[in-house]
């Protein structure tokens, strides 16, 4: 089901701009964080299911456990488990803000990047497992590989492949912040963008099979659809689609920084919001299909529902619920 003409279906006001992306869980729940030190959980229809309260600021998107148990972290150094109902499970305390959204493992570990310059591995129940320590803070979210290998980027500009007995198989470095997180395709290559201004597509070796250079610093996270193609923001307005190989296709160009993290959905079609505050939908050969325009700029990354329906975050404090005009 894709958006042909889109239509606002609601809003949901926080007290806080929303740069937190949201998460879908099974029964449609949306979960997200706010700036206003609280995680919302809303249903399909916009109405609020429960609040959670933390001690400061919800930027980290929160991942959803098969169990329904939800994870996210807050700038006030915590990473929260919360039951479905929205009563707290547990707590870990790592000693800096945790703006990364955790990483879910098979066997249950979870992997959260911490500004206390830390990687965590941390078991279901909240248990320390290890951490690799980085020269600088870690807000980039890791991304697991099938064969276990853990992948984060880190503010000392490196990229880190870690075992998941937590030995560093081996880093790689850029020359300025990785904020972003990897994205980890079928064929085991890694795609990250850096603050340096370049995208840098990898061999799960940590051999480098090529790089692209954007005008500007590189926030965003990649996306891949079911072809192989590499789609991603920069702070040079742009949204980039890639073959595998590294063959620019089309570039887009917004109002201003993309930093948000493109999705794609299912029929093809590329959702990235820009900070001119508007959500565009793209077709695969990059010409505009729609835009449409919030209240604020926008650095929450969108979701796709199982209809179609695309939530997002704006700074202007709103979850944005955006659907098909004909549907009613």
């Amino acid at each position: 089901m894709s958006i042909q003409k889109p239509v606002l279906k609601w809003t949901f006001q926080t007290q806080g701009p929303i740069a937190s992306s949201p998460a879908i869980g099974e029964d449609g729940t949306i979960y997200f964080g706010s700036k206003d030190k609280k995680l919302y959980a809303v249903t399909r229809n916009g109405k609020l299911k429960w609040v959670f309260e933390t001690q400061n600021e919800v930027d980290s998107s929160p991942a959803i456990r098969k169990d329904g148990t939800i994870l996210f972290g807050s700038w006030d150094s915590h990473l929260y488990a919360l039951n479905p109902d929205g009563s707290i499970l547990w707590k870990y305390k790592s000693e800096g803000g945790i703006i990364s959204s955790p990483a879910i493992a098979p066997d249950g570990t979870i992997y959260v990047g911490s500004w206390d310059k830390k990687l965590h591995a941390i078991t279901q129940d909240g248990k320390l497992k290890w951490t690799q320590k980085t020269a600088d803070h870690v807000v980039s979210s890791p991304a697991i590989a099938p064969d276990g290998m853990i992948y984060f980027g880190s503010g000392d500009y490196y990229l880190f492949a870690m075992k998941p007995e937590g030995k560093a198989v081996w880093s790689f470095g850029t020359r300025y912040l990785l904020d972003a997180s990897p994205l980890i395709a079928p064929n085991g290559n890694i795609y990250i963008g850096s603050e340096d201004a370049k995208f840098y597509a990898f061999r799960a070796d940590g051999h480098t099979e090529w790089t692209f250079d954007t005008k500007y610093d590189i926030d965003s996270s990649a996306a891949i659809d079911t072809e192989g193609t590499i789609y991603f923001g920069s702070g040079d307005n742009n949204l980039y689609a890639f073959t595998s190989s590294g063959k620019l296709k089309w570039s887009f160009e917004t109002g201003s920084s993309v930093h948000s993290s493109p999705a794609v959905g299912s029929d093809g079609t590329i959702y990235v919001g820009s900070r001119d505050k508007k959500l565009y939908a793209l077709n695969s050969n990059g010409s505009l299909k729609w835009l449409f325009e919030t209240g604020c700029a926008i650095e929450s990354s969108p979701a796709i529902d199982a209809d179609g329906t695309i939530y997002i975050g704006s700074n202007d404090g709103k979850l944005y619920a955006i659907g098909e005009a004909f549907q009613q």
